[in-house]
């Protein structure tokens, strides 16, 4: 057994449904990236501007990184997109339950290659879908999320960066083909299409990261929506029903409701979803959608 082959088998065993090996290299989108910036389709995202020369080249952020191993988690396909929480949300907060896997890989690969590495999970100035793509993973659907052809969209990344030369995995060609149910399932057309989102409209961004009121006339839109969206994710072909692969952490506990919500203290918030990635959104934020619901309803 190949060394890479060693890896990725580990990778699998820690409960990934997926993993792949890229070489490093200039980022192949960092001009769409760049355009896409200057369009204003970032929205307040602010954070997104800078380091752009550290989101241009890997090695600098790691001089001496040779390989990128990049891992793919499934959660499970919301059956009821639109609908309160989004799915991936409805368990444990992704980057830890992904940094602490990730920390295991990079343990076996130190053992076996005395290697050393850095772990990037949603956080460093790393163009992640990009290398998702190059490692083999899968293809950027329309709607952005990367497509695995036996796991479906509902994919949760993280990269491990190590400074040893691996054998890159084959990319997956893109197979969307002429679908349109992404594109077609967005309820504010905020989907350009080819991977593109302005995030003006999303509804994710507008729930999770848009830090004043939302504009009145996308309320209408947002439905029953509490915290991301799911619309676009939740009819992809590619999905696989149930959770038999989905990881132990991302699967759904129960969520409170809209009423919960309006009614909570601070201190409620922060012991309810300590573990989760909704804590970063705040309460006030998350009072200011459940308002929208609630009028909605």
């Amino acid at each position: 057994m190949s060394i890479e082959t060693s890896i990725l088998t580990e990778a699998r065993r820690i409960g990934f449904v997926t993993a792949g090996i890229a070489s490093v290299g200039p980022a192949e989108s960092i001009e769409v990236f760049r355009k896409w910036l200057e369009a204003g389709n970032a929205a307040g995202m602010e954070f997104l501007k800078r380091n752009i020369n550290q989101r241009a080249d890997i090695r600098n952020i790691m001089p001496e990184v040779k390989s990128v191993i990049v891992v793919a988690a499934r959660y499970p396909v919301n059956p009821e997109p639109g609908i309160g929480f989004a799915s991936y949300c409805r368990g444990k907060d992704y980057h830890n339950a992904i940094r602490d896997k990730l920390a295991l890989l990079a343990e076996f690969i130190r053992k076996e290659l005395a290697s050393t590495g850095r772990i990037c999970v949603d956080s460093a100035p790393v163009i992640e879908r990009e290398w998702a793509i190059r490692a083999g993973i899968g293809w950027q659907g329309k709607q952005g999320q990367i497509v695995n052809p036996q796991w479906g969209c509902c994919l949760l990344i993280g990269e491990l960066l190590v400074n040893v030369d691996l054998k890159p995995s084959e990319r997956l060609s893109n197979q969307c083909g002429i679908c349109r149910k992404c594109v077609d399932a967005c309820p504010t057309r905020a989907i350009a299409g080819e991977g593109l989102i302005d995030c003006r409209k999303c509804l994710a961004y507008l729930t999770i990261e848009h830090k004043g009121e939302i504009p009145a006339d996308i309320h209408a839109a947002m439905g029953q929506t509490l915290f991301g969206c799911d619309r676009c994710t939740a009819v992809c072909p590619w999905n696989k029903p149930g959770t038999g692969s989905v990881m132990p952490d991302f699967l759904w506990q129960e969520m409170p409701d809209v009423k919960e919500i309006l009614a909570m203290s601070e201190d409620q918030f922060q012991t309810r979803f300590k573990e989760s990635s909704v804590l970063r959104t705040g309460l006030a934020r998350l009072k200011r959608n459940a308002q929208i619901a609630l009028k909605n309803s």
